[in-house]
């Protein structure tokens, strides 16, 4: 059979998933291409800023897990543009002829910008820099603050407010309640503790998702201290303040805000059909429309549904993409009739901080608790295991 060489731009959870399914064909090479040297769990972020992990949680090295599959190389290097006529991928360093191309570059956080200072004034978390800046200058705000016992109790209020009540909002927000709230009594600090504010734009959190799994997710927050502040859109963010759109102000200490994404900017550069937000059209193949060897998965899509409806973006959606995208391929090559895509959602797990969670199993089997924080430590083993004990192989090469 033909030689093929398919190029892969993201070393995220999609472009992950593609090396593995398309690597088990020895007529196939691959190029997995990333701007970083690790694929970032940005799903378990929630544990590494409330110092239940370290880094190494979550990150993989992708050039030891590259070399462990045998035909896929590793660039570690930034996409400059894309060539279609020349099937071509130029980087800052070289050109990467491709076959077939998946594109897997992820989003960042979206910042609106008529939300005036929210993005100088706020942090995200889709990285693992931000992550870490956030980490690293929170911690010192907290020594700071037991410090200045010693002049009598600090009794300014320490605030964290979070941003956009979705999936990332709500799971960041219980697990800083359940680190803070866990920080004091350890510490026995007699001085006031940490408030966090979650600030939602709508009726309920996580609006749209089943009612046990928003259910669920306000009893918990609710029993850590959270305060949930419904209805309510932030208009301007200053220094260390907060406006909302009724009045209202929130002094904090910090800001995430997850509020929603936007597509990773390389989107801006490749001169493909985007909606409003950056994201890639696709059509339901996944590929982009007139280019039937090239296909986009993941958070830097637009993808709907068979009724036209906007599948939310999460880690599961640019896996099933990806096992999708490399099924096609192989029909291609085949000379086989390609096959439309179509999300079949496996069940959610929420993380509530500490030792609980609640989720949604296939079926639509309920948990929550302990059972459920399980389950979710569970699935992230056994998605972690086995891309860890392929970089200790690729290592040893």
């Amino acid at each position: 059979m033909k030689s093929v060489h398919v190029a892969i731009i993201g070393g995220g959870y999609g472009g992950i998933r593609a090396v593995e399914h398309l690597a088990k064909n020895s007529h196939i090479s691959i190029t997995l291409i990333d701007k970083n040297p690790y694929h970032y769990m940005q799903a378990e972020v929630y544990d590494f800023i409330a110092n239940k992990v370290d880094m190494s949680h979550i990150m993989i090295d992708l050039p030891s897990l590259c070399k462990s599959f045998g035909l896929v190389e590793f660039v570690c290097d930034e996409i400059t543009s894309i060539d279609t006529p020349s099937s071509t991928i130029s980087t800052q360093t070289r050109t990467i002829h491709y076959d077939y191309l998946i594109i897997a570059t992820g989003s960042r956080t979206y910042f609106p910008d008529f939300i005036t200072g929210l993005r100088e004034h706020s942090h995200g978390v889709k990285s693992v820099p931000a992550a870490l800046d956030f980490k690293q200058q929170f911690e010192r705000a907290l020594l700071n603050r037991i410090e200045a016992q010693s002049q009598g109790c600090d009794v300014q209020p320490f605030n964290i407010v979070i941003g956009g009540a979705g999936l990332s909002g709500v799971e960041i927000a219980a697990e800083m309640a359940a680190y803070a709230n866990k920080f004091y009594q350890n510490g026995n600090f007699g001085c006031r503790g940490i408030d966090v504010y979650l600030i939602d734009a709508y009726e309920s959190i996580l609006f749209g998702m089943d009612p046990f799994l928003i259910e669920s997710a306000f009893e918990r927050l609710t029993h850590l201290g959270v305060h949930v502040w419904h209805n309510n859109r932030i208009s301007e963010v200053r220094a260390n303040e907060i406006l909302l759109d009724n009045g209202k102000t929130l002094g904090f200490e910090f800001m995430i805000f997850t509020g929603g994404i936007a597509a990773s900017t390389i989107t801006q550069y490749l001169g493909f059909e985007t909606n409003n937000k950056g994201h890639l059209v696709v059509d339901e193949m996944l590929n982009i429309p007139s280019h039937s060897n090239i296909y986009a998965i993941g958070d830097i899509t637009q993808a709907l549904d068979e009724n036209g409806k906007f599948i939310p973006p999460t880690a599961q959606l640019a896996e099933r993409g990806a096992e999708h995208a490399a099924r096609n391929i192989l029909l291609s090559i085949k000379g086989k009739a390609k096959q439309p895509f179509r999300f079949k959602n496996q069940g959610v797990m929420i993380a509530l901080g500490g030792e609980y969670g609640a989720g949604m199993l296939p079926g639509g089997i309920k948990v929550k608790g302990y059972l459920a924080f399980l389950i979710k430590k569970a699935i992230f083993r056994m998605y972690t295991a086995p891309l860890r004990r392929r970089g200790t192989i690729g290592k040893r090469r």
